[in-house]
C-alpha cells in the first residue's frame, strides 16, 4: 500500500546549484526569457482561482506559493510587475464580467481545466502560439488536449487525478477492489461518494465503460448496466452514502462520519491540516474490468482577451517560466500531491509514494479535450435524475440503463 506515508507531507524547496542555474538560463526557453527581459517591461494582472471550500489557512498557503513563484520569476525579469489577487471559483464569473465591462480584463488567469470552456465561450480568454521548443516542456498528450487550430487554448501548469482518501486511524488499509469495498462496508466501515456522473466516470470505466468512444464505437450497454447495478448494490449498504454536495463529503470526512471518500486534489491541504497523520491516500479501487481510468485534471494558465501586445508577451513569459524544469520540479516536490507537466522531470517516487499513485493513475487516465470537459460536466444536469432514480431505488438499473445509454450516445461523442 502506497498510502499514508508521512514523507508526502514534507514541504521542500529545491535549490539548484549555481552552475546548473547558469546553464539553464542560457539554454532552451530560458534564453528567450533572459533576452526578453532586456526589452522594455511592463505590468500585468493575474487572477488566481481558489475553491470556496478552501480554509483560511489554505488561502494563506496559496498566497505564499504565488508570492514565492512570482518572486523567483521577477528575480530574472525585474522589468515585469505582476498585480494579482485570489478569486473564489464561485465569484470568478462575476469578477471577470465586472472587469471586462470596464475594459480591465486580466492578462493572465490561473484556473482549473473545468472552467476553461465556459470562459472561452464568453470571449474572456484567447489562445496562444507556442513554438516547437516551448511545446517540448509540456507532455504531448496535454498539448494534444489543449490544442485547437494550431494554437494552445491554455498552458498547463500541474496535473492531478481524483484519489481515495481514508482515515488511517479507523481503517488499516484502503480497499483495492470494489469487492473489498463492499465487504468493508458490510463490516461497518463508512464510505462516501459524490453522486454526479462526472465524479463517477472512474467507476464506470472500471466496469469496461468508455467515455467519448472513438469512431463508430458506442458506449458499452453491458458495462453501463453493471455500473448501475453496482451503484444500487452500494446504496443498499447503510455504510455507503452518496452525496450530491462535495462540501458535505469533505466536511463529513473531516468530522469522522466517513472513513473513506473519493477526494479532489484541492481538498488535500485542508485534510492534511485537519487530520495530520490520520490522512491516508490510495489509488482508486479496481472493478471487474480492471483498473479504473480516472479523468486527468490540469491547473492552467489562461490568457486574457483584453491584453495589449506587450501584456500578452509578458503573460506568456510568466506562464512559460513556470513550466521550466527547475520550477516544475520545485512545485511538484513542494506540494507532493501533483505531477509536473514537463516530461523531462524525473520524480523520486520511492520517497513520495503519493506522487507514485498520481503518476500511475495519470498514465492510465483519461486526458480530455476542452470540448469533452464541457460536454461531460454539462451532462450532469441531464443524467442526475436518472442516477438518483437508481441510487434511491425508485427505478431499477434495468429500467434506467437504456435511457442513460441513449443520453451518453448522443452527448459523449
Amino acid at each position: 500500500m502506497l498510502s499514508g506515508h508521512p514523507s508526502w507531507k514534507r514541504r521542500l524547496v529545491l535549490i539548484a546549484p549555481p552552475v546548473v542555474v547558469v546553464l539553464l538560463l542560457f539554454s532552451g526557453p530560458w534564453r528567450r526569457w533572459m533576452s526578453s527581459s532586456v526589452a522594455a517591461g511592463g505590468t500585468i494582472s493575474l487572477l488566481v482561482e481558489t475553491s470556496r471550500l478552501n480554509t483560511e489557512r489554505e488561502r494563506e498557503r496559496i498566497e505564499d506559493n504565488v508570492e514565492r513563484s512570482l518572486k523567483v520569476f521577477q528575480r530574472y525579469n525585474p522589468d515585469v510587475k505582476v498585480k494579482w489577487q485570489l478569486v473564489p471559483s464561485d465569484r470568478m464569473v462575476q469578477e471577470l464580467d465586472y472587469r471586462h465591462r470596464r475594459g480591465l480584463g486580466p492578462d493572465l488567469l490561473l484556473i482549473t481545466d473545468t472552467d476553461l470552456a465556459a470562459l472561452g465561450k464568453r470571449g474572456w480568454i484567447r489562445p496562444v502560439s507556442l513554438d516547437a521548443t516551448e511545446r517540448q516542456d509540456i507532455r504531448p498528450d496535454l498539448v494534444e488536449a489543449l490544442e485547437s487550430d494550431g494554437q494552445m487554448l491554455a498552458v498547463p501548469e500541474l496535473v492531478f487525478t481524483r484519489m481515495a482518501c481514508f482515515d488511517r486511524q479507523r481503517m488499516a488499509a484502503a480497499p483495492t477492489s470494489l469487492d473489498q469495498l463492499i465487504d468493508q462496508a458490510k463490516a461497518g466501515k463508512r464510505f462516501g461518494f459524490q453522486s454526479r456522473f462526472s465524479e463517477l466516470t472512474w467507476l464506470y470505466t472500471s466496469f469496461g465503460g468508455e467515455l467519448f468512444p472513438q469512431g463508430v464505437a458506442s458506449t458499452n450497454p453491458s458495462a453501463l448496466l453493471d455500473f448501475l447495478r453496482w451503484l444500487r448494490l452500494a446504496n443498499l449498504q447503510p455504510s455507503i452514502v452518496f452525496e450530491i454536495s462535495p462540501q458535505n463529503l469533505l466536511h463529513g470526512f473531516l468530522a469522522g462520519r466517513y472513513q473513506w471518500v473519493l477526494c479532489a486534489n484541492r481538498w488535500l491541504p485542508s485534510l492534511q491540516d485537519g487530520m495530520s497523520e490520520r490522512l491516508g491516500l490510495a489509488a482508486l479501487p479496481q472493478g471487474p474490468a480492471g483498473d479504473p481510468r480516472a479523468v486527468v485534471h490540469m491547473r492552467l494558465w489562461a490568457f486574457g482577451s483584453q491584453s495589449n501586445p506587450r501584456q500578452q508577451e509578458l503573460a506568456l513569459r510568466l506562464a512559460l517560466f513556470n513550466i521550466n524544469v527547475v520550477q516544475q520540479r520545485t512545485m511538484a516536490i513542494d506540494q507532493a500531491t501533483v505531477l509536473p507537466v514537463n516530461p523531462a522531470i524525473g520524480l523520486p517516487f520511492k520517497a513520495y509514494p503519493v506522487l507514485a499513485v498520481q503518476y500511475q493513475q495519470y498514465k492510465r487516465g483519461l486526458v480530455l479535450t476542452n470540448q469533452q470537459f464541457s460536454d461531460l460536466y454539462a451532462l450532469d444536469e441531464q443524467v442526475q435524475p436518472l442516477m438518483d432514480a437508481v441510487i434511491s431505488g425508485s427505478k431499477t438499473p434495468e429500467a434506467i440503463a437504456p435511457r442513460l445509454h441513449q443520453v451518453l450516445q448522443e452527448r459523449l461523442r
